[in-house]
């Protein structure tokens, strides 16, 4: 499954690679990149930022966060486990 959108770097796409029980793996392509992140567990996430001068990636337990905030000149993308075993998928921008 693929989305389309606009990032600071132009045009992207967001894959998602894998889903599963307590599982999640995607990839954003844009124009001069690519990203990946993914989460394997109950509680965990992967968290993309994409600016206009790069990207960068966060992995780890979620703890009681929910959908991450937007943030200026950038695209936020979340995709975690849930405590039930779901996955879920979070895209923010500004």
């Amino acid at each position: 499954m693929s989305f389309r959108f606009a990032s600071p770097r132009g045009p992207a796409t967001l894959s998602v690679t894998e889903v599963g029980p307590n599982k999640v793996a995607y990839t954003v392509q844009t124009g001069s990149g690519q990203s990946r992140g993914g989460a394997t567990g109950p509680g965990q996430g992967c968290v993309t930022v994409l600016r206009v001068n790069g990207s960068g990636n966060s992995c780890g337990p979620l703890g009681e966060a929910a959908r991450p905030s937007p943030q200026p000149d950038a695209v936020v993308i979340q995709a975690a486990t849930g405590q039930d075993g779901t996955a879920i998928l979070h895209l923010v921008s500004r």
